[in-house]
């Protein structure tokens, strides 16, 4: 009996350790660190609920700049950050300010003539948390020195509570690349837009260019958590330019420890053809593996080029602009091919990958792609796709100019895994519509919405937060719900956590939207009854709020 009890003592223990380890998973872009915008927490959004009538805007609160990264929620804690330097806790109920912080004179991009963001580049990329240390990292671009000059690159780290800075922090990012040290970083021309990526006690950031100004390279730094700078990693060699890693805001991707994957804009690209293993100087175009070294340093191991990457960067359809997302082993995949991911870019094609082989250059038949599929051409992508594991599995994706695309899994007449088009919105998404975001309970039929943050143009106007049923309907997705946001920022995604959905706009706001909404009192009968001096009457009414 005695070791009955034991056993089951230490089984219990050992379920709770489970429990809290996965309860704290960080927190950062598209959900997790395969970046494939699924929440699966989320019972309380169901389409009943947000179809229902009291699913609306909750609360709307300013901020001191745009708002491009995807607002995290964590320990009831909103974290939003912003192109002015400014980092705010706010409370995820009612929008109040918990704290806020100045970090910087946020950097002016009128120093080099890019009008990309204006009037200032601060935080433009999503920053990560971590939920058991409650810290939030973040990077931001400043001066060297007062408000004009060269500029600056910073990695910080605050309390997620209080805004409290991190011992240690901030960090700034810098010197030369350890895989070529006649590679400087060059923090003018870069931009780092990618979502940060947390692993193994380091934080990720990558970098590309700002309106493709020269020169830029594509960089990745890691910083470990107690403020020390452990790699910094450039991808085109030796000493060109181009391959900047922006992936249109997606984070840096993950599938396990010490691994990472990105995507690389116009660049040079393998100059011959090349098995995966075989790796070239210039990674231009090219969905990149990269291994953590036990010295904390990083080394490429893998790569893919699509055949035709001299005409992508010809015409500036660089493959880099949609980044690359994990698809679930649980849902996705086979036996011979378990591990899979899904890129997509400017060309308009989709490309289904072996994240245990990517694929190479011209490795594939008559010198085509080694992949597991190539889709399309449909309409150019800016940003990640967005998976839903349930119902079979779908893809979603939100083209510029175009519709939202739906992708349904299955196996191929080989038992090969595969996508096919199942289905597009007949309305058109404006460039700098966001990628899709599910929330679900878990796998379960009939919980999951899509959630897209679109807008008609570049500027971000008419911006509105959609939802849409996960399952097209006749080869259409139905629109189940709607609200306007104002004006968009690009390829933005909204935060989720705790039955709500958060939304970072252009014009200095965050808005909340979740159930129940505030609404005036009605009753069944307002009127009053008469009567006659002397006499009294009484009447009751039902209100309901």
């Amino acid at each position: 009996m005695r070791r009955t009890i034991a056993l089951t003592t230490i089984a219990f223990i050992l379920l709770l350790c489970g429990m809290a380890a996965q309860a704290m998973a960080d927190v950062g872009n598209a959900g997790d660190d395969l970046r494939d915008g699924w929440y699966p927490d989320e019972s309380a959004l169901t389409p009943q609920l947000v179809t229902g009538g009291t699913f609306g805007q909750l609360w709307s609160a300013s901020v001191t700049g745009q708002v491009y990264a995807q607002p995290l929620l964590s320990n009831g804690t909103l974290v939003v950050t912003t192109e002015s330097n400014a980092v705010y806790g706010l409370d995820p109920a009612t929008g109040s300010q918990h704290w806020s912080d100045a970090l910087a004179t946020p950097w002016n991009p009128a120093d080099i003539g890019c009008a990309d963001i204006q009037p200032s580049i601060g935080t433009t990329s999503t920053p990560v948390i971590d939920p058991a240390t409650n810290t939030v990292y973040l990077t931001y671009k400043t001066y060297q020195s007062g408000t004009s000059g060269p500029a600056a690159w910073y990695m910080d780290a605050l309390d997620v509570t209080t805004g409290a800075q991190r011992p240690g922090f901030p960090v700034q990012l810098g010197g030369s690349a350890q895989n070529d040290p006649s590679a400087t970083f060059l923090a003018t021309d870069q931009q780092q837009r990618p979502g940060l990526l947390l692993m193994d006690g380091v934080v990720y950031a990558a970098f590309g260019s700002h309106c493709d100004f020269s020169t830029w390279q594509g960089w990745v730094f890691g910083v470990s958590t107690s403020g020390t700078v452990t790699s910094r990693w450039v991808d085109d060699l030796p000493g060109g330019k181009g391959a900047g890693i922006w992936q249109s805001g997606v984070g840096l991707m993950s599938d396990g420890d010490g691994s990472i994957f990105f995507v690389t804009g116009n660049g040079d690209s393998p100059p011959a053809p090349a098995a995966g293993n075989d790796l070239p100087a210039q990674f231009g175009d090219s969905a990149v593996h990269l291994q953590v070294q036990p010295d904390g340093t990083l080394e490429p191991v893998d790569y893919f080029t699509p055949f035709d990457a001299s005409e992508i960067d010809f015409w500036d359809e660089d493959f880099g602009s949609g980044g690359i997302v994990g698809l679930q082993d649980s849902d996705f995949g086979t036996a011979a091919l378990p591990h899979l991911a899904v890129a997509v870019g400017k060309e308009g094609y989709v490309y289904l990958l072996n994240l245990d082989s990517l694929g190479g250059y011209d490795q594939g038949p008559g010198g085509g792609d080694a992949v597991v599929q190539r889709l399309g051409p449909r309409v150019g992508v800016w940003g990640r796709p967005g998976v839903w594991p349930g119902d079979g599995g779908y893809v979603y994706v939100t083209t510029s100019g175009g519709p939202l695309d739906v992708y349904k899994y299955g196996l191929s007449g080989t038992g090969q895994p595969s996508l096919a088009l199942a289905g597009s919105t007949t309305d058109t998404f404006g460039w700098g519509s966001g990628p899709a975001t599910i929330t679900s309970d878990g796998a379960t039929s009939g919980s999951a919405l899509v959630w897209v943050i679109w807008s008609a143009n570049r500027a971000g106007d008419g911006g509105e937060l959609r939802a849409y049923n996960p399952v097209p309907v006749d080869g259409v997705p139905q629109l189940v719900w709607s609200a306007p946001i104002g004006s968009a920022t690009n390829y933005s995604s909204p935060g989720v956590g705790a039955g709500r959905l958060y939304v970072g706009t252009r014009d200095g706001h965050v808005l909340a939207f979740g159930s129940p909404v505030s609404a005036p009192l009605t009753g069944s009968a307002l009127g009053f009854p008469t009567t006659t001096v002397g006499n009294t009457s009484q009447l009751t009414l039902t209100l309901t709020a």
